[in-house]
């Protein structure tokens, strides 16, 4: 269902002192450190909570549409 550190591609850039990761496929993922292994190891819980945020939107969205039908 969501997205996987091992499915996306993941883009690598030393900003300053950061490691920054993003990803093409999931525009809100934006995740630094000062260390690289450390960054990357929050790129999946990172992955997990946008998954979360994206799910409780269609739920949002589902909600109130359903809303406007009943009026």
């Amino acid at each position: 269902m969501g997205f996987k550190v091992e499915e996306i591609t993941l883009v690598h850039r030393k900003v300053g002192t950061k490691h920054v990761f993003t990803s093409p496929q999931v525009p809100e993922l934006h995740v630094s450190h000062e260390d690289k292994e450390v960054a990357l190891s929050y790129v999946q819980p990172a992955l997990d909570v946008i998954e979360r945020m994206r799910a409780r939107a269609e739920d949002r969205k589902h909600i109130a549409q359903v809303s406007q039908e009943r009026l």
